[in-house]
């Protein structure tokens, strides 16, 4: 089973909970990317509690990210905090107005993305 047949098939709502809690774990840190990882076995059977964190960046450190994910990785990351933050600047109530004030967890399976929380 692959990860796409996974995630059609588990609570993603309740991983995305779990993915912004974790997110809002580094809120007052020096950093705002936080990595983690989680054993293919744990996603399908859903055992979210076994994810482990392989590291967290600022914002911009993309050498650094390069230790915990690829390349191409880092830049899908760099498109999503662009994404997220023209969306921002398009809210007329929102006062985010630079990147370093997004903070983001991603989770891997096996090197590939599965899934991302977000919070400012």
């Amino acid at each position: 089973m692959n990860l796409n047949e996974i995630l059609n098939q588990i609570d993603v709502v309740e991983l995305g909970e779990i993915l912004m809690n974790k997110a809002e774990s580094i809120l007052y840190s020096d950093y705002n990317i936080i990595v983690l990882k989680i054993e293919y076995e744990d996603l399908k059977s859903e055992n979210f509690e076994n994810m482990q964190e392989l590291g967290s960046v600022e914002y911009g450190d993309w050498e650094t990210l390069k230790n915990f994910v690829s390349e191409s990785e880092v830049e899908r990351i760099k498109n999503q905090f662009d994404d997220d933050l023209k969306d921002f600047e398009e809210d007329e109530d929102s006062d985010i107005d630079d990147c370093l004030q997004i903070y983001t967890s991603v989770l891997y399976c096996n090197a590939e993305f599965v899934w991302s929380g977000m919070t400012t």
